[in-house]
């Protein structure tokens, strides 16, 4: 009985240790601090083919990333500036917009391609303007000369063998009044990007003569791609390589989810207009993104603008491409197609959308910073 007893009151004695040691672990491993999240800045204009940074953000696939992104809006001259002084470590923006400047010292990467598909061109649905032939000789609206809207006009103006100069008129207006223009004849067709677009063609008063998202050649190629700055690159591409693959994570989980992408970006605040109109957007905007889209949209962008003037004749496209494009560790299509993201519930998508008076009310266009043509 005695040595029951003592071999019982070691056991009890050993327990007692271990759980005395066990409490102590887990009150070091309470107070031990959680790693610290490296503070990174990604700028957004609060359109909605850029929600993939919000979402990134509220998902926390930046933390994933051992990243604190602090998310600044501001305009294409702000991120601009905010990318040549480093200042701003990533965004995401316009193949076309970016090419110029680039090409002119601004010190900036592309790293991956994130959705295609948000440029359009429409004529009135009882027009005679059925195909890109039929704008010879034309009136095209556009936001302004120079603005992405116009150069996707001009690149499917040049493909019929048209002289983008000679043979069509070019008329700027901003972007609400385009609709207007249509509707009193004052141009004969309108290019503009969504959302603005998408709501038109749901009223069903307008017909797509090009889609972007839809048509060849075009639709193979990527609008909006991730930028980071220069700096960033070359200092800390672990980093950079950390902000692409959370937008490209992002880009992934909006395709699998858009009306929930739609929710948080609205609910968030993040975009203006209502969750249908930009749902049906990001559901539109095909969002499969691909690195070495990214860097074949940079030479198919190069030299549609070289071709078209805007980039200067002596610019070298391969140079440019190679310049201008950012190869990183861990970033890769072989990488993107092992990424899985959830699938949550949504809510099935509204037939019809806000009347006519909801296209002044939508969010400013992705595709509409206007870029210097000279």
């Amino acid at each position: 009985m005695k040595k029951s007893w003592a071999l019982f009151s070691k056991i009890a004695l050993a327990g007692l240790i271990a759980s005395v040691a066990g409490n102590v672990f887990a009150a070091d491993a309470e107070k031990a601090p959680a790693k610290e999240l490296k503070k990174v800045t990604i700028a957004y204009v609060a359109t909605t083919c850029d929600s993939t940074v919000y979402i990134a953000k509220t998902k926390g696939f930046f933390a994933d990333e051992g990243l604190d992104a602090n998310l600044v809006l501001g305009d294409w001259a702000f991120i601009k500036e905010g990318l040549a002084l480093g200042r701003i470590d990533a965004t995401q923006g316009l193949v076309m917009n970016y090419l110029k400047p680039i090409s002119e010292g601004l010190d900036a990467k592309f790293t991956a391609g994130v959705h295609r598909g948000c440029l359009h061109i429409l004529a009135p649905k009882d027009s005679a303007i059925k195909t890109a032939a039929d704008l010879k000789g034309k009136r095209i609206g556009v936001p302004a000369l120079g603005s992405s809207p116009w150069v996707f006009a001009v690149r499917v103006v040049g493909d019929q063998g048209y002289d983008y100069q000679k043979d069509v008129e070019w008329k700027p207006f901003p972007t609400p009044e385009l609709k207007i223009a249509l509707e009193k004849g004052q141009v004969d067709a309108i290019a503009l990007a969504d959302p603005i677009a998408e709501i038109l063609l749901t009223e069903g008063n307008v017909r797509s003569i090009v889609d972007q998202a839809t048509d060849a050649p075009y639709k193979d190629e990527y609008c909006c791609v991730i930028v980071t700055s220069g700096k960033l690159v070359k200092n800390d591409p672990k980093t950079a390589a950390g902000i692409t693959r959370a937008v490209l994570r992002a880009a992934k989980w909006i395709a699998a989810n858009p009306q929930a992408a739609a929710e948080l970006a609205v609910n968030g605040k993040h975009i203006s207009g209502t969750v249908e109109v930009n749902a049906r957007v990001l559901s539109k905007l095909d969002y499969i993104p691909s690195v070495e889209g990214g860097r074949n949209a940079a030479a198919t962008a190069a030299k549609a603008l070289k071709k078209i003037g805007v980039l200067g004749s002596g610019v070298d496209v391969d140079q440019l491409v190679k310049q201008v494009f950012q190869p990183l560790d861990n970033v890769s299509d072989a990488w993107l197609e092992k990424v899985t993201v959830e699938k949550v519930g949504q809510v099935e998508l509204k037939k019809d959308h806000p009347a006519a008076s909801q296209a002044q009310k939508a969010p400013h266009n992705c595709c509409d910073e206007p870029i210097a043509t000279k």
